[in-house]
């Protein structure tokens, strides 16, 4: 729908802005000469993803200090930014993605970056994603859908009606290449190239360009080039391209550069040579002119992943750490964002799990995500069950690595792929046993990306200003941020002997010398002179202190509540009541779990508006009214004469029954705990707050 494409000026005017900050950043981390900057890719969104208004967006940064050659230590903190505004931080990550749940957000069209701080200071700012969130419904599109990461495949020259019935990314297959867009010069031709594109742009899919180098499929017109017209001319057609398509989530800079390889010949592209003379030569770096490239294309493409990828690298140990080595000088100078892995047959089919979690780790080696860009099998004796079971055997492998961003097919229509055998989907549409397994494959992984059909992502302030207080969704709209010397990790565990089936655990692997030193929080807004409470359940595996807390999320980090509960082996509910002293939309409600090393549980988390003066009433029943309310030593209840009075805490539990109670007389509530409580008359129901 056309309505909802960005519009082109706004995204033009961001990218003259980017272009700027981008030229700081280049220079500042030339200046620095000590150290290898963090890697910092967002890899969820994708750039042009579609969300619903008033929905949460899921940002998932991968961010690491591994790869370049000034080895640092660890990534500390990663921020998020819409646009210029700071969303929020965190310094808690799993397996180098760092989290963050931007909640409910507004219609617009928002750029969204991060960045990533590593305990030597040195920051490093990804490569901007633009989103789109509007009023009409999302739609799950592709096998992938909800699963966090994408699942695509290749437009040869149209699009098939099932695409989007399986893929939710589009590359494609060889309309993007410079030698069939400018085959002859200044001779452009985009027509299947603008197809693939408007069927991703339209659809709000992945686009991935490919690519850019690559010493095959190239303008023949280039081999007679100088070198100043070589560059002229490779910058022309970047320019080209980033202004054609704005919304390419990953651009392959270069593509097929290995020389240590395992065939017979010198190079895996046998025009290599070409550009490498073309665009600088080898240089003082021994990659000058892969540096020229790729500061060039983050010059021309702000909000795009710039990637390298080659084949081979799961099976040729020498070669990719060629191209690791590559990947450092590139890492030095902040210029890269993927590192791509073909993984064709021939060298994926037959391979163990082993061996490919293995391979897969060196690349992981590289402190960037990895993107699988030209996945294809056939199995060891081209039949269907043997293309089955290597299926069964590595794409597990590759889907579940924590490094892993995102698998795309090279090709899925069996005869129309560029090798026999292949295809996972026979011309009719009717589905080789791959695709079925595929298929359920899939349907069996965890939901933790938009949309989130059936996950609770408004909030209702007169039930709970909280999402998933229960766990039943992991730890979605959870975040965990360390500070000092505090280190620990969230998880949602199952049969905690709490409320319904999951609970957080959150255990401190160095608890630092505050509790607030580890935090685990949720977005909780409060207003200026309103009442909220707070209510929870909790245990520990050994005796051990905690803290619960509504504070601002930015400096100076005021505290508008805090209480410490001690817990105990057996789990506890407790509740607390505060009155607001500021109006603060961000605010979070935080759990506070440093200074003790043993593990906590909790779960039924609540915060929520309450009403200290409303009563409720069936009807027909005379009014009570409870006063002083709040209160710290005694109430008083009138319009009553001689009647039963029951007291009951917030957690249902009946805890006073005073008989032929009169009205006006008082009540010594100075033993009670702060909360809220309820009185029952009767059919009469009224609430008052226990405040010292």
């Amino acid at each position: 729908n056309p309505t909802f494409i960005p519009g082109m000026t706004r995204i033009k005017n961001l990218m003259r802005r980017t272009f700027l900050i981008q030229l700081i950043l280049l220079t500042a981390l030339s200046l620095q000469g000590q150290k290898t900057p963090p890697s910092c890719v967002i890899t969820f969104p994708h750039c042009n993803a579609y969300f619903e208004q008033g929905k949460d967006v899921l940002i998932r940064v991968y961010a690491s200090d591994a790869g370049g050659t000034q080895v640092g230590g660890e990534v500390s903190k990663v921020e998020f930014f819409r646009d210029s505004l700071k969303l929020g931080e965190t310094g808690t990550d799993s397996s180098n993605t760092f989290t963050f749940t931007w909640a409910a957000v507004p219609a617009g069209t928002y750029r969204i970056t991060a960045r990533a701080t590593d305990n030597d200071s040195v920051s490093f700012t990804s490569a901007g994603v633009m989103i789109t969130v509007d009023t009409l419904v999302a739609k799950a599109i592709g096998l992938s859908a909800k699963k966090g990461k994408y699942l695509g495949n290749i437009v040869p020259n149209s699009v098939r009606t099932d695409f989007n019935d399986y893929w939710n990314a589009v590359t494609a297959e060889n309309s993007c290449k410079w030698g069939s867009v400018e085959s002859v010069r200044d001779v452009m031709n985009w027509t299947f190239a603008d197809r693939a594109y408007n069927h991703a742009r339209d659809n709000h899919l992945v686009f991935r360009y490919h690519v850019l180098v690559w010493g095959s499929q190239y303008p023949l017109w280039i081999t007679s080039l100088d070198p100043a017209d070589f560059q002229a001319e490779m910058e022309e057609y970047m320019a080209a391209v980033a202004e054609r398509f704005p919304l390419i989530d990953q651009i392959e800079v270069l593509n097929e550069n290995m020389c240590i390889n395992t065939w017979n010949r010198e190079e895996h592209a046998e025009g290599t040579p070409y550009f490498r003379e073309g665009l600088g030569g080898p240089g003082d770096t021994g990659y000058d002119w892969a540096i020229w490239l790729f500061k060039k294309a983050r010059h021309y493409f702000p909000n795009t992943k710039l990637v390298i990828n080659d084949f081979e690298l799961e099976t040729n140990p020498a070669g990719r750490n060629e191209i690791l080595d590559l990947v450092k000088v590139l890492r030095d100078s902040g210029l890269i964002d993927g590192f791509g892995t073909q993984a064709h047959y021939f060298n994926v089919d037959g391979i163990s799990a082993g061996t490919l979690q293995n391979a897969l780790n060196a690349m992981a080696q590289s402190g960037l995500p990895i993107y699988v860009t030209e996945y294809d099998l056939r199995g060891k004796s081209q039949t269907e069950a043997s293309q089955l079971a290597s299926y069964q055997t590595s794409f597990p492998v590759y889907w579940n690595h924590p490094a892993v961003a995102g698998i795309t097919l090279w090709g899925y229509v069996e005869g129309i792929t560029w090798v026999q055998g292949t295809g996972i989907l026979n011309r009719d549409g009717s589905e080789r046993s791959a695709m079925t397994w595929l298929k359920s494959f899939m349907a069996e992984q965890p939901d933790v990306g938009y949309p989130f059909d059936g996950v609770p992502t408004t909030v209702d302030p007169e039930v709970n200003m909280l999402i998933n207080g229960e766990f039943d969704y992991g730890t979605y709209a959870w975040q965990m941020d360390n500070y000092n010397d505090g280190s620990g990790t969230m998880s949602v565990v199952p049969d905690a002997e709490m409320s319904g089936d999951h609970a957080l655990r959150i255990c401190p692997s160095a608890p630092g010398t505050e509790l607030w030193y580890i935090q685990v929080s949720q977005d909780a807004p409060v207003e200026d002179g309103k009442y909220y409470e707070i209510s929870f359940m909790a245990k520990a595996d050994m005796p051990r202190i905690m803290a619960v807390a509504i504070q601002q999320a930015e400096s100076p980090n005021s505290l508008y509540f805090e209480d410490t509960v001690t817990l105990t082996t057996e789990h506890q509910h407790f509740s607390f009541t505060f009155q607001s002293a500021a109006t603060d939309p961000a605010s979070k409600l935080k759990f506070f779990a440093g200074l003790d090393a043993g593990c906590l549980y909790i779960d039924s988390v609540y915060c929520k508006e309450v009403d200290v003066t409303g009563m409720i009433q069936p009807h027909g029943q005379p009014p009570i009214t409870i006063y002083p309310n709040p209160a710290s030593g005694m109430i008083r209840i009138s319009g009553i004469e001689k009647d039963i009075v029951h007291i009951f805490d917030s957690a249902g539990q009946k805890i006073l029954s005073i008989p032929e109670f009169s009205g006006g007389k008082a009540i010594d509530i100075s033993s009670l705990a702060d909360g809220i409580y309820i009185v029952q008359v009767r059919d009469a129901v009224s609430k008052f707050i226990k405040k010292q």
